[in-house]
């Protein structure tokens, strides 16, 4: 993961070098084939500065501005690096480096890989104090220079930032040491790490390789970081020429060797506040201060620096600062709840966390930082939202309950949403037609029984009258006398 290494390299100016990854597969890293790559060589120095092609223009996602063309920066004019010239556009058609034989011309700047290379990128941020002034300088260059193996300086950055140039303002500015930084500007430069690992004497397709003109850079070679400032401006034929003054210069490791150490800004889980602390991958941070201590050079302890900015329409501003200390119990987090001033109206606010490492033997620093942004503001305002249960907070019973329904609550309609015509079940009923239809009735058979019973049989005389016998003529009588068993069947 990316780590950054605070420089202050005067009383209004921050240097903010920030390493990438050391892992390879999360380092910030550009081909060649989108991103181009310029050299220019030098023959009063007789090194060499590196440039980001301007013509290329990056295909989204990957839009970034590398801010280190060569019509942004300047290169010195002379050996002892006390004057340089503005390489930009000055009113002047053909840029200066094409009028000399001592810098290489635009033609040649370009650089052809093949195959294309990965490049691995490093970030410079310059941080200005809010109301930084240039004073009497028109300006300054800011270089980032490593050396070669014979000890000549490459110009890995040039940049040219003058009196009233474009300056980014910081959304969430930067407090250190009592100094709020407000305003920065930032570039990409090589990770002279990764050149450094890569260098290979025989393949001349190298980045270090071309930029070194094949010699290699110095074993594990520092970064240098120079801050000059311009005291006077000469224009000559349209061109202009800085007389220059020192500020300052420090030189860092090429790589961040606590990078294993990282600042943490967290939700809580256990509750709605925030928890801050120092994380080491692999290991603890109460065993990487006891490790610290171990190499006998001083008492390490930790001081958490603590701000929160709240964004308010298009204002940024900082509405609180804290500081803690801690000299034991390390791995203890700190429990952190913000107070948003302006909970109602702001849109979002920022927690921003340095976690600093100090020396109390020799004031030697390591400094992490870390930031999170919040759009829940209302969570975290002044007053908390409170429920009035009444003088004597009681339970309520709650039943549920089924009311009686007779149908009078149905209402029925077409279902479309500009029906307006729809009925109660009462009105539907008062609307009904009633038809009554007769149908054939059928008598349950499944009861029916049969049985036999003796009937008597008695003389039947003349009197009795007889009953006719079917078959018979014209109703003719059957002859006296004759009576015939006629057995009675009785059904039930």
């Amino acid at each position: 993961m990316e780590s950054s290494r605070f420089i202050q390299i005067s009383d209004q100016i921050l240097i903010e070098y920030v390493y990438t990854s050391s892992a390879p597969s999360e380092a910030l890293t550009y081909n060649t084939s989108n991103f181009g790559v310029d050299l220019m060589r030098d023959a009063n120095t007789n090194g060499t500065y590196f440039f980001n092609s301007e013509g290329l223009i990056p295909v989204a996602p990957d839009t970034i501005s590398f801010n280190n063309d060569v019509r942004k920066s300047s290169a010195s004019n002379n050996e002892s690096r006390n004057q340089f010239v503005n390489l930009g556009p000055t009113g002047v058609a053909v840029p200066y480096n094409n009028t000399v034989a001592t810098l290489t011309s635009d033609p040649d700047l370009p650089q052809v890989f093949s195959p294309n290379i990965d490049i691995q990128y490093d970030t410079v941020r310059i941080h200005f104090v809010a109301g930084f002034s240039f004073g009497d300088f028109d300006g300054i260059i800011f270089e980032v220079l490593a050396p070669r193996t014979d000890g000549v300086m490459m110009n890995l950055n040039s940049i040219n930032y003058l009196k009233g140039g474009p300056v980014e303002l910081n959304p969430d500015p930067l407090l250190i040491a009592d100094k709020l930084y407000a305003t920065f500007i930032e570039w990409k430069t090589p990770s002279l790490y990764y050149m450094d690992e890569a260098f290979n004497a025989a393949v001349p397709n190298g980045l270090a390789w071309r930029i070194t003109e094949g010699k290699g850079f110095l074993g594990t070679p520092p970064i240098t970081l120079r801050a000059t400032g311009i005291f006077e401006t000469i224009i000559e034929n349209g061109y202009s020429f800085y007389e220059m003054q020192s500020i300052n210069s420090v030189s860092i490791l090429n790589r961040d060797v606590y990078d294993n150490l990282y600042a943490q800004v967290i939700p809580s889980t256990n509750g709605d506040y925030f928890e801050l602390s120092g994380q080491v991958i692999g290991s603890s941070l109460s065993q990487f201060i006891a490790q610290l201590n171990a190499q006998g050079n001083g008492d390490w302890i930790i001081f958490y620096e603590i701000s929160v900015t709240e964004q308010v329409g298009q204002v940024f501003a900082q509405s609180s600062f804290q500081t803690f200390a801690q000299t034991s119990l390390f791995d203890d987090p700190i429990l952190f709840r913000p107070i948003i001033k302006n909970a109602n109206t702001a849109v979002s606010f920022s927690i921003n966390f340095v976690l600093r490492l100090y020396n109390k033997g020799d004031a030697t620093q390591i400094i992490k930082n870390a930031n999170l942004t919040s759009f829940n503001p209302q969570m975290y305002g002044a007053q908390m939202l409170t429920i009035n249960l009444g003088v004597v907070p009681t339970v309520a019973n709650v039943y549920n309950q089924i009311n009686n329904d007779v149908g009078k609550q149905i209402v029925v309609g077409t279902g479309s949403s500009v029906d307006n015509s729809a009925n109660t079940s009462e009105q539907i009923a008062e609307k009904l037609v009633v038809k009554t239809k007769y149908v054939t009735t059928f008598r349950d058979k499944l009861n029916v029984k049969a049985s036999i019973s003796p009937v008597k049989i008695q003389t039947l005389t003349d009197e009795t009258v007889q009953r006719p016998t079917f078959g018979t003529a014209n109703n003719a009588k059957p002859n006296a006398g004759t009576v015939g068993s006629v057995p009675d069947t009785k059904t039930t």
